[in-house]
């Protein structure tokens, strides 16, 4: 049974430095929240904790405070794709936000205070060697991607006005987090905030990785509220169509499948 995500880090030196270590910890702390919020889909995030340390080689263990272990498996999955292959496509639950934090790892080997590698494992037997080309092969994945004008639609959450403005919805058809950029502009800022926690359809350039999900949307031009109408009448199986919806099916499917 896992217990939990241990990883320990290797300095390039004698000893780990208190600056290496702290950068260690808030990099990983933020891929584990990245693919915890992608597995579990809970906005606020779940809280984790250290449930061992070891000093020698500084090797921590972390594990949610409540919850499965399924953000564990995807993460050390995960790693263990990126560091023992040459993968074309992005693994199981790293999004956009889960391949940036692993492309910032690359900050861990430069420097005087730096690392020689990071070893991942969740059983005590397989590993996952984090090292300096981590970098390489997570910009071979994103410039492995593609774009094309369209649509997603999905529930709007997680805005962050911070930088590029950007907010997170989730899309209806793969059921992943897609990021979205929108201008920084107050206009866009209180349209966003009105629509957060609803239902909408976002038009602009829709980025995609290799494999066809949608990973970040930029340029956008339109946010629709595609919220249900609660208070039309709901169609019924067996419920007879009316005679406009026989004469155009497509719009009738289309209204239905709307709540309009």
């Amino acid at each position: 049974m896992i217990e939990g995500l241990t990883f320990s880090i290797y300095p390039d030196g004698e000893a780990v430095p208190v600056g290496l270590f702290i950068k260690a910890i808030d990099n990983i702390a933020r891929l584990v929240r990245d693919v915890d919020y992608a597995v579990t889909k809970e906005r606020t995030g779940r809280r984790w904790i250290v449930s061992k340390l070891h000093s020698s080689t500084p090797t921590i263990t972390l594990r949610p405070m409540l919850g499965d272990t399924a953000t564990i498996e995807a993460i050390f999955e995960g790693l263990h794709l990126m560091t023992t292959t040459v993968p074309l496509e992005p693994p199981v639950y790293f999004t956009e936000d889960a391949l940036d934090d692993l492309r910032q790892m690359r900050r861990l080997f430069t420097g005087r205070e730096r690392a020689k590698r990071l070893v991942f494992t969740t059983d005590g037997e397989r590993t996952a060697t984090v090292e300096r080309n981590i970098e390489d092969k997570v910009t071979r994945i994103l410039a492995g991607g593609y774009w094309a004008l369209g649509s997603i639609e999905g529930t709007l959450e997680a805005v962050n006005l911070h930088g590029n403005p950007t907010f997170t919805i989730w899309d209806r058809v793969s059921r992943t987090p897609v990021r979205c950029y929108f201008p920084k502009e107050r206009g866009w800022m209180d349209r966003v905030k009105g629509l957060l926690e609803k239902r909408v359809l976002v038009r602009g350039k829709v980025n995609y990785f290799r494999n066809g999900l949608p990973r970040s949307i930029a340029n956008i031009e339109e946010i629709e509220d595609m919220t249900p109408n609660a208070s039309l009448p709901k169609a019924t199986f067996g419920s007879i169509p009316s005679k406009e919806a026989a004469e155009d099916v497509v719009s009738f499917l289309r209204s239905a499948r709307e709540g309009r």
